[in-house]
């Protein structure tokens, strides 16, 4: 079975898998300008309202990862949500049905379909995560915002994971390109993928650099908004 990603920009992916979807971390506004008064390099192409997922996953509480302006356009009474403490006091807030709220801690365990979820340790803020996703007989690891510990190749190594999906901007308490190349290879994944760049002027980097610090190792390159299928 095929895991299908939609990569949404900066964090956001959009993940269908084992007759389920989920969706990570959708920024699809213009908050960042608004509030923080970061330069957007594209609009966003989609509306939030199209998105069809069954659970939204957010892996910390940050504007570009769990955005009101994204959320005012989805249907809150209609899906499924999930992070950790600050994440759901949050869309709590934003006046989710506690009910609509499932708990996603460093440890915890979701199954939606038949796709098995996993939070894991992220070095970023004080509760955040990263994502591991099971179907299918794939394995995908979502570093999230992150820098670099040896503690994330700890927490995931477990799961031996076939792919990747890996920060690269090397600011604001995401690793570098040279860093996320090195946990690449400390989980000898068979394919990374590079995101959080491309987003914002102050905020971006080549994925370039990251596919040069890979020396041979097998990556990939999402196009935002196009489905790529993990075999």
């Amino acid at each position: 079975m095929a895991m299908e990603l939609t990569w949404l920009g900066q964090g956001g992916f959009l993940i269908r898998c084992g007759g389920a979807s989920v969706c990570l971390d959708p920024y699809l506004s213009h908050s960042c300008e608004e509030n923080c008064g970061h330069t957007r390099i594209g609009p966003p192409p989609i509306d939030p309202a199209s998105i069809d997922a069954d659970l939204f996953v957010f892996s910390h509480d940050h504007t570009d990862h769990l955005d009101e302006g994204t959320l005012r356009r989805i249907d809150l009474a209609g899906h499924l949500f999930a992070g950790p403490a600050s994440c759901r006091n949050h869309l709590l807030c934003l006046g989710v049905d506690p009910e609509k709220l499932l708990p996603f801690a460093r440890g915890d365990r979701l199954c939606i379909g038949d796709a098995e979820l996993y939070a894991v340790h992220a070095e970023h803020t004080e509760d955040s995560i990263g994502l591991v996703v099971r179907a299918g007989g794939c394995t995908v690891y979502f570093t999230a915002d992150t820098l670099y510990t040896p503690l994330l190749a700890q927490n995931v190594r477990p799961f031996a994971p076939d792919v990747m999906v890996v920060c690269v901007n090397g600011r604001w308490g995401n690793m570098g390109h040279e860093e996320a190349a090195h946990l690449a290879r400390e989980l000898d994944v068979r394919l990374a993928i590079p995101t959080h760049y491309g987003m914002f002027a102050e905020n971006t980097a080549d994925p370039a650099d990251f596919v040069s610090a890979m020396e041979g190792r097998s990556c990939r390159l999402l196009t935002l908004y196009e489905p790529a299928l993990l075999l």
